[in-house]
């Protein structure tokens, strides 16, 4: 069980991390561009403060715009870099989750920290068929469905990472600084559901400034990176206890 243990919440989550950060960067490299008529923004590369990550997975650039006229450029080799990671990550999140409960059953742990990685579990199984939703329904295939799966995924994320905190913390073995680790990123993550959820709206149609869209791009960018150190660090945590075991 512990060799499977540590493929799961150790080696795999570290290489489908690292393939997602390779194609993320390739793919915003050769992303064609995109305009903004509505705040008279252009830029023919990927820019890192007017375009959210979800514009890299979309069939086509400039998709929002409601001008007729504007450029619909093809955004294929993108779109299938980015989205496929995406969806590793997800599948990635499953399979953390659902060994996730294995580690505190091979460490003979606490009932408490038992109990809530049995809670942690399911949520961490939904969240991540929420982020592989994201890659699979692009935001210019449906719209609604896309942001449906984005916020849905980082909303149950929020209750996933309070679970998985008290398990780490109610741990007998593992140390309360992983726990810490993740609380960190639980005041990020609550301060970025307010952003999303009643910051400026953006979207096809929507009226909004520049600094608006700048909030919310950057806000993105911030708790994904965050999100994915703070899996890393709970990783490097897993690993550390099962060398010593």
């Amino acid at each position: 069980m512990k060799s499977k243990i540590a493929f799961y919440l150790v080696k795999f989550p570290a290489f489908a991390i690292s393939l997602f950060f390779v194609f993320t960067i390739i793919a915003a490299l050769i992303y064609p561009g995109s305009v903004r008529e509505g705040i008279g923004f252009e830029s023919n590369h990927y820019s890192f403060t007017h375009n959210f990550l979800s514009e890299l997975g979309t069939f086509k650039v400039n998709s929002d715009e409601t001008n007729p006229f504007s450029i619909k450029q093809d955004n294929s080799p993108s779109m299938l870099l980015f989205n496929g990671s995406l969806v590793l990550i997800g599948f990635t999140i499953i399979m953390f989750y659902l060994y996730f409960e294995k580690l505190f059953v091979f460490a003979g742990d606490s009932l408490s920290a038992l109990k809530n990685s049995k809670i942690a579990k399911p949520l961490g199984v939904l969240v991540g068929i929420l982020y592989a939703g994201v890659g699979l329904v692009p935001h210019d295939l449906h719209f609604g469905l896309h942001v449906f799966f984005a916020n849905g995924a980082f909303l149950t994320l929020l209750f996933l990472c309070v679970f998985h905190s008290l398990a780490v913390y109610k741990s007998e073995f593992i140390p309360n600084k992983y726990a810490l680790g993740y609380l960190l990123f639980i005041v990020f993550l609550t301060v970025y559901l307010v952003i999303i959820f009643f910051g400026p709206q953006i979207g096809p149609g929507a009226v909004y400034t520049e600094s608006d869209l700048i909030l919310q791009v950057v806000a993105q960018k911030v708790i994904v990176l965050t999100f994915i150190f703070s899996i890393l660090y709970q990783v490097w945590g897993i690993r550390n206890f099962l060398n010593q075991n």
